[in-house]
């Protein structure tokens, strides 16, 4: 047996080292594939908007929300464990770390808001929606693949987490003013004002235009890229397919009111 050990070179033998787009260019084909795979309108808003969704179907709708509420913000300190300058010489310099860790405390209610799954559970109440009915409410599969989807590219590496939560999902849920819609709708209609929307609001809309900013500067190389065009192709994906199993409720007996 041979007592020398020979190793492969892998210097440059991984795609981390291919050819990248420019930032702007590869911000743009992440707008062509939102625009590809974002396909459906969200027809539940809408009726919530105009005063015709069932309140059978407002409450489980809130039910779905506070299942995603849930574990998007007992889970949101991994993001912002991952953010590359975390390690400023003075944290307030940073940018990704100082957006992320002021994120998570208004997520968590150390902004002067409620905490968002206090928020959800006061919307359920507020609907007449026991504890017990909103803990042991299974959530449709699809809402099941879009959270775990996030929640696992928020694991894997900074650039992923922040695509997938940050620009699939707050800037692009701000794009669709559902918030404001939600909001309205409910207090114009339903005689609730719900404190969970009047947030996300104006919250949202700040976050996603951050979430733009902060991803060009993690996006220069072509792995970069290669993570982030995946987790946004995954969690825009699984969101849309959540977007058609809302709409099919529409088609349940009893789910428009006059």
């Amino acid at each position: 047996m041979s007592e020398h050990r020979e190793f492969r070179d892998i210097r440059g033998a991984d795609a981390e080292n291919g050819p990248a787009l420019g930032v702007d260019e590869f911000m743009s084909s992440l707008e062509a594939l939102q625009a590809e795979v974002a396909t459906e309108k969200n027809l539940v808003w809408e009726r919530v908007a105009d005063g015709t969704l069932s309140l059978e179907l407002l409450g489980r709708l809130a039910k779905e929300y506070y299942f995603l509420g849930k574990w998007y913000t007992t889970e949101f300190g991994t993001i912002v464990s991952l953010a590359p300058d975390a390690d400023s010489l003075q944290l307030g310099s940073s940018q990704h770390f100082a957006h992320w860790l002021q994120n998570l405390a208004d997520e968590t209610g150390y902004t002067g808001d409620h905490n968002h799954v206090d928020m959800k559970v006061t919307w359920a109440r507020q609907l007449g929606i026991t504890d017990d009915e909103l803990a042991s409410y299974r959530a449709m599969p699809e809402s099941v693949g879009s959270v775990f989807t996030t929640l696992y590219y928020m694991r894997r590496s900074y650039e992923e987490g922040l695509a997938a939560f940050g620009w699939a999902g707050e800037r692009f849920a701000a794009s669709t003013n559902y918030a404001k819609m939600m909001y309205e709708g409910m207090r114009q209609h339903y005689d609730i004002e719900v404190e969970n929307f009047k947030v996300h609001a104006y919250a949202e809309e700040d976050h996603g235009r951050m979430a733009d900013f902060l991803l060009r500067q993690v996006a220069s190389t072509a792995g970069q890229q290669r993570r982030i065009r995946r987790a946004i192709e995954h969690v825009l994906m699984c969101r849309n397919a959540r977007t058609v199993a809302l709409n099919h409720w529409l088609e349940e007996p009893g789910a428009l009111r006059a």
